[in-house]
């Protein structure tokens, strides 16, 4: 059977996924580590408002605003390791569809539908083949002429 693509355009894909999904989670976790709080403050009042139509314990948002910066600084950086990345592709759509579950709970629909396509990255990145190296990236670059 005859691939569309070539490999080589493939796994370039992949890494460009990836590092998609690796600028996301890091740039999203430094700046709430930057905001001192203000991240977690803000949220814990949205959650706490009354006219939402599911009222949460307040364990459940304060535990989840408090440990969402380390999840999203510690995934971005386990998703640079190629020999774990699909496990970690998984990681990150499950990530994505809690948040997305909690902006549901919010009623932010539109923050949903920015959510959204970062699990479709997600998926694509896990489905895609990948280089099991960075080692192997720069030595195909080099005999590519």
């Amino acid at each position: 059977m005859n691939n569309i693509f070539d490999l080589k355009v493939l796994k370039n894909a992949e890494l460009l996924l990836r590092l998609t999904m690796i600028v996301t989670t890091l740039t999203a976790g430094i700046s709430k580590f930057f905001s001192h709080g203000g991240f977690r403050d803000y949220y814990m009042t949205q959650f706490a408002k009354d006219n939402l139509r599911i009222q949460l314990p307040e364990i459940l948002p304060n535990i989840g605003l408090s440990i969402i910066p380390y999840v999203e600084v510690g995934l971005g950086f386990l998703l640079l390791i190629p020999k774990t990345r699909r496990f970690f592709s998984v990681v990150f759509v499950l990530y994505f569809l809690v948040l997305t579950i909690g902006h549901y709970i919010l009623e932010e629909f539109l923050e949903v539908d920015v959510v959204l396509p970062l699990t479709m990255i997600g998926i694509a990145a896990y489905m895609l083949p990948a280089y099991s190296s960075y080692r192997e990236i720069f030595a195909k670059s080099k005999t590519a002429v």
